[in-house]
């Protein structure tokens, strides 16, 4: 540890204070020692925080096994005290790494756990706490020699202590003070937790959260388990967390420690799930995909199929091609449930989108005879073969991959209000027609210049859209409360677009 950073008084400052000094004194101020510390190792501004920095130290030498536990100090409390400090008092982070650098350097503790008990709280420090730039260097390099040196029993514990450092250096740390459930677990040495996440359907599944877990880390898992591995392609999926009670919801930031949001959640008694799913659409659909991915993606598109989001109502008749396609979703939806026998005319009714059977053509007994004829082709595949080539029909219409919003916009000054549907994809904004869903305006990304949340004076909140070009541009007013949502959209899928550009490019 570098000398500097310690707050010592300089050999030459007096004939009397040079006598006192020795270099000796120095060394000892980096090394281990078995009884409290007289004042903070580091210089600290607010005077008050010195009596903290001891009583950190005292803890940590409790926690050790250095000085003995006591009835109100045991050694939850310690690791709580510590933290508690840490995060209420930013300038004291660097100081108890400090303390935690010197009781790892040189350890001659006669309590055989004291330097590994050590490691594990400056671990766990790490895991919630960044250091300051400063400090970063001489924290870093003390680190990395204990954990590349194989010879040193913690160099396991000195890795694990580098990697929540980086973790926590590029999040930021933990935001929310941790529960003492969780300071119990990673006292006690249990770092990770049993965590369940939802897929679209209802599905669960159980990722091991640390402390230092943060959403990114879930996604990446989440997509690995259903086969995406391609990192720009992880990027279109979002964890969301679900509350009850709450009309709209935000997918949760890439850098939010997932303890942050659960434990405040807990905190408050409130219901809550975390739910895994694709928000943005622009890699085009997997054909060699396992059965999990298919059932994700199925159950995010069947319901806005069947509530006829997907469905373009403009002319009076259906394109043939299209009622087509629909009779042969139908059968494979009928299959896809896992019905091996024709579907009945009751049956047909819940396998079309809503809007279909209100139609004059086809009529019901039409649609059976249409569906009956598919059947063929859906009754030998397996159901998740069956999901897929559900997947696989859809992807050719236009609003497959739409994430849709009900808006009320409204484009010039004189201009009423009207409602949409709004439709982003991959091929841009669409504003539908409410009950055709047939474009009514479109922008392509390259179009979308910008997009700027505002709260009006009675709360009511908007989206103000800037399109155009560089000679000519508008802005269109929409009223959702979904506008962060929306603006979060956009703004990923021009991220994407200027980056495949750039990868064309290149290529």
């Amino acid at each position: 540890m570098s000398l500097e950073m310690l707050k010592v008084d300089s050999p030459t400052k007096s004939k009397e204070k040079r006598k006192e000094w020795t270099w000796k004194q120095q060394t000892d101020l980096v090394k281990w020692q078995g009884n409290p510390i007289d004042g903070p190792l580091l210089r600290l501004e607010d005077p008050e925080l010195s009596s903290l920095a001891i009583e950190c130290f005292e803890c940590i030498l409790r926690y050790c096994g250095d000085l003995p536990l006591t009835p109100e100090m045991s050694e939850v409390k310690c690791v709580y005290t510590v933290l508690m400090h840490c995060h209420k008092h930013a300038p004291l982070r660097d100081e108890v790494y400090c303390q935690l650098m010197k009781q790892t350097t040189s350890n001659k503790s006669d309590h055989p756990e004291s330097c590994q008990r050590a490691w594990r709280l400056l671990s766990i420090v790490a895991a919630y706490f960044a250091c300051s730039d400063h400090l970063l260097p001489v924290l870093t390099e003390h680190l990395t020699s204990a954990a590349n040196d194989r010879r040193r029993i913690c160099h396991g514990t000195a890795a694990v202590c580098l990697a929540n450092l980086r973790k926590t250096q590029r999040c930021g740390g933990r935001k929310n003070v941790p529960s003492v459930e969780e300071v119990t677990a990673v006292s006690a040495g249990r770092s990770a937790r049993r965590q369940i996440y939802r897929l679209p359907g209802g599905a669960e599944r159980v990722v091991n959260t640390r402390c230092s877990t943060v959403v990114a880390d879930v996604i990446s898992e989440l997509c690995t388990l259903i086969g995406i591995t391609n990192e720009a392609e992880q990027q279109e999926f979002s964890l969301y967390c679900i509350v009850q009670g709450d009309a709209f919801t935000m997918p949760l930031a890439a850098d939010e420690y997932i303890l942050d949001v659960t434990t405040e959640l807990h905190k408050a008694a409130q219901p809550f799930y975390l739910i895994f799913c694709r928000s943005v659409w622009y890699h085009t659909l997997k054909h060699d995909a396992s059965p999990l991915y298919t059932e994700v993606l199925f159950n995010q598109v069947a319901p806005d199929y069947l509530e006829g989001l997907l469905l373009r109502l403009g002319s009076p008749n259906l394109p043939p091609s299209v009622v087509r396609d629909m009779a042969l979703i139908a059968a494979l939806l009928h299959r896809a449930a896992d019905l091996s026998h024709p579907p009945s005319l009751k049956e047909v009714k819940f396998l079309l989108p809503k809007p279909v059977l209100s139609l004059r053509e086809p009529r019901p007994p039409q649609w059976l005879a249409l569906v009956q004829t598919s059947w063929g082709q859906a009754a030998g595949l397996s159901v998740s073969r069956a999901k897929h080539r559900v997947l696989q029909v859809l992807s050719n219409w236009s609003l497959f991959g739409s994430s849709f919003f009900a808006v009320k916009r409204v484009m010039g000054e004189n201009d009423n209000w009207q409602e949409h549907i709004l439709a982003l994809n991959r091929n841009g904004v669409h504003f539908l027609d409410m009950v055709t869903h047939e474009t009514i305006h479109h922008w392509p990304f390259t179009e979308v210049i910008s997009t700027r949340k505002v709260r009006s004076e009675d709360g009511a909140l908007f989206l103000d859209m800037k399109c155009g070009n560089l000679l000519q541009q508008r802005v269109t007013r929409l009223q959702t409360e979904q506008a962060h949502e929306i603006s979060r959209l956009v703004r990923q899928y021009i991220n994407l677009e200027q980056e495949n550009l750039m990868r064309n490019r290149h290529h």
